[in-house]
């Protein structure tokens, strides 16, 4: 959440600090626990930092010294802002959006009955199902492209260089402006219309899809976030019916991600009858 740097009691900047050290002190007592053995040490992130420092400790790396604590922590709290809170709230708006074209989601729930009729015997999806849905990761390179979760990026100049006639100056912040370029008309046609189908033709102009950075500061978790929607837009399509009861637009106000204000709220039917012939 964005707010102005003023550690005042009732401030936005002062809760979300207060906010923090709470996390952080769950994260905290959950590693003192794993080290004492006081917790089970399931094969997860948290686990595979903490054996990695603990061969650093112990002279087995040979890549220097491992993270401290807080880098830890850091890591962890990062995972989990960047890592759940983006993923639920493209979710979200993907729900919206196939709300809003009936067209597309009958496109969608063609392709996805056709992959449920090959995987039917499983109760879960395999790496190759998941490939095996090229419209569904069109909705949702679409959904990220117009709904644009992280609108901006902050990026810091590391030298002197100019852009189209503008000098900017090493040491500089600069923001990237995502949402701008996924709705500028002149790299896509009619931007404020949702068209998966947009991306059938992947000849397009460079660093024109911005949803999960570019270069080297690209998204780390992005085949993880892409997995996790097209499994969530499986499950969702072949197991549910829904109606969003909500039609409201409007984004939440010095939000650091694009949310609906409503939350998109639903009615959700599950699907009784068999719609596998």
């Amino acid at each position: 959440m964005l707010a102005l740097p003023l550690r005042l009691p009732g401030t936005r900047f002062y809760r979300g600090l207060q906010a923090r050290k709470k996390i952080m002190a769950i994260i905290g007592k959950a590693m003192s626990e794993r080290r004492r053995g006081l917790q089970a040490n399931g094969e997860d992130f948290l686990q595979r930092l903490l054996d990695d420092d603990d061969k650093a400790c112990n002279g087995a790396t040979t890549n220097g010294g491992g993270l401290t604590d807080e880098e830890i922590q850091d890591n962890i709290l990062t995972m989990i802002i960047a890592g759940q809170d983006t993923t639920a709230s493209a979710m979200t708006w993907m729900v919206k959006f196939l709300d809003e074209n009936p067209e597309v989601l009958d496109t969608l729930l063609r392709e996805q009955l056709d992959l449920a009729r090959k995987v039917s015997s499983k109760s879960f999806l395999t790496l190759e199902s998941i490939n095996d849905m090229p419209y569904a990761s069109k909705v949702v390179k679409e959904s990220l492209r117009l709904a644009s979760i992280v609108p901006w990026f902050p990026r810091l100049a590391l030298e002197d260089c100019e852009k189209e006639g503008f000098k900017i100056k090493r040491g500089w912040n600069v923001n990237v402006d995502a949402k701008s370029v996924h709705l500028d008309p002149t790299v896509y046609n009619d931007p404020n219309k949702f068209n998966p189908s947009r991306f059938e033709d992947e000849s397009k102009v460079p660093y024109s899809f911005l949803a999960f950075g570019m270069g080297g500061r690209t998204c780390l978790g992005m085949n993880m976030a892409k997995a996790m929607m097209l499994v969530f837009l499986h499950r969702l399509i072949t197991t549910y019916r829904w109606k969003v009861i909500n039609p409201d637009v409007s984004i939440q106000k010095w939000g650091l991600f694009s949310k609906l204000r409503s939350g998109c709220p639903v009615t959700v039917t599950c699907i009784t009858e068999n719609v596998l012939p």
